[in-house]
């Protein structure tokens, strides 16, 4: 009953909360609408125009300089030269590929690797921090991940970076970028709607008071003994809805075809699965699943046990560029795969358990790949 009770009151708040957005047009946000989510390159570049002394916001140097400013006496550049910056996404060099390189005409520089939901490359920091010898001056490896990770070892050990968090440094900053562009109404609400995007991404669009009743609520000591039952049993509630509203169907989907479908796992953010058939057995499967905090799906292969040939591999893919199946990669593993949006709460609701949408759309990847695999013979 303590948790019937718990789940009652924090339904109502979190109801009002929704109803509070609803009346104000809180949720009404184009990045979102516009798919703005686990793409790097998006992020990177929004972030660069901000920071960009010649950007079309008109502000000139101001949120450059807040930027610099709201790292405080953690950055390590003295005298960074901001009016005289200039700005660079996806800037190429022999050590990598950089996400944002910031430059000024002292031989100064801050490097951003940005990471939403991508692994470390192999000792990516450190490859970094080769090529930025070449500002005698001084300069700053940055390293944003959505809540302040630190880098894995084999990227940054031994490097001197700064770990910034979208959730805590970047949306502090461009609160104070609101009040800066407070006579730039349109670059000021553009800030906003992204403020509240990356409270949406990090988990952080409910109010504070609201915030504060939920927990006055879970401050008692009963309620925090059903909270915890609630949370130790939260991921294995996804299991439980996949096998009633995703799996049978899907089971008869591929029964229809000849196939065996094999449920793996579910969280909140992806239903892991793959599909085979007797005559792939040992070479490979279609899959679905996800990994670095991103779904995808795609044809898969074990290249311990056997690996599809590369000139086979280069059919698959000139088969689904003729598909118009959308950007596409591959590796050892996956001779193709290709990302698609992670589950949330909202997609689980009207997309999985009210609505066919997720499995309709899961059935046409399978197809697509079908096709493909029939016609070259695999």
């Amino acid at each position: 009953m303590d948790i019937v009770n718990l789940l009652n009151q924090v339904t109502i708040i979190n109801k009002k909360n929704t109803e509070i957005l609803d009346a104000t047009g809180g949720r009404f946000n184009m990045f979102r609408i516009c798919g703005v989510n686990h793409y790097e390159n998006t992020h990177s570049a929004i972030i660069s125009e901000f920071l960009n002394p010649v950007g079309t916001h008109g502000l000139k140097s101001k949120l450059l300089k807040c930027f610099i400013e709201s790292l405080g006496d953690f950055f390590a550049v003295k005298n960074f030269n901001v009016e005289s910056a200039r700005i660079r996404t996806e800037h190429s060099t022999r050590h990598g590929r950089i996400d944002i390189l910031i430059e000024d005409n002292q031989y100064n520089a801050i490097i951003i690797e940005n990471k939403i939901y991508a692994k470390d490359q192999p000792e990516q920091l450190k490859r970094y921090d080769k090529y930025a010898k070449i500002y005698r001056n001084g300069y700053q490896i940055l390293y944003l991940t959505l809540f302040g990770d630190q880098a894995s070892l084999q990227s940054g050990e031994g490097i001197s970076y700064l770990s910034i968090s979208y959730k805590d440094h970047i949306i502090k900053w461009l609160e104070e970028c609101v009040a800066i562009s407070s006579r730039y109404p349109i670059v000021r609400e553009t800030i906003i709607q992204y403020i509240n995007h990356l409270k949406q991404l990090t988990h952080q669009d409910m109010s504070i008071k609201n915030q504060t009743e939920i927990t006055e609520v879970l401050s008692k000591i009963e309620n925090l003994r059903a909270a915890k039952v609630i949370s130790q049993n939260y991921s294995a509630t996804y299991n439980y809805l996949s096998e009633k509203y995703f799996n049978p169907k899907m089971e008869e989907f591929a029964s229809q075809k000849g196939f065996e479908y094999h449920f793996e796992y579910s969280e909140e953010s992806y239903i892991k699965f793959h599909i085979t058939k007797s005559s792939w057995q040992g070479r490979f499967w279609i899959g679905f699943t996800f990994e670095s905090n991103r779904c995808f799906y795609g044809l898969c292969n074990n290249p311990n046990v056997y690996r599809i040939p590369d000139e086979t591999r280069k059919k698959i893919h000139e088969e689904l560029q003729s598909l118009n199946v959308g950007s596409y990669k591959e590796s050892n593993w996956w001779p193709f795969y290709s990302y698609f949006t992670n589950l949330t709460l909202d997609v689980w609701e009207k997309d999985i358990i009210k609505d066919d949408y997720f499995f309709d759309d899961c059935k046409e990847k399978i197809k697509q790949l079908l096709i493909v695999i029939e016609k070259i013979g695999m």
